[in-house]
């Protein structure tokens, strides 16, 4: 089970660092972008915290 988070953060990593390029590099505004990553990281981070102190308990 430790793997397998080790894993998704790994992926979720991944999929952050393609999608703030995508953001930055193509979006028409630097603001919204900046906004829309931290409003997914934000979002990221209650999962991921979620998903770790579960994997504590078990």
């Amino acid at each position: 089970m430790q793997g397998l988070f080790y894993f998704l953060l790994l992926a979720f990593t991944i999929h952050t660092l393609f999608l703030a390029y995508h953001w930055f590099a193509y979006g028409n505004s630097k603001q919204v972008s900046l906004v829309a990553l931290a409003t997914y990281l934000s979002g990221g981070a209650i999962l991921l915290l979620t998903y770790s102190f579960a994997l504590s308990i078990l």
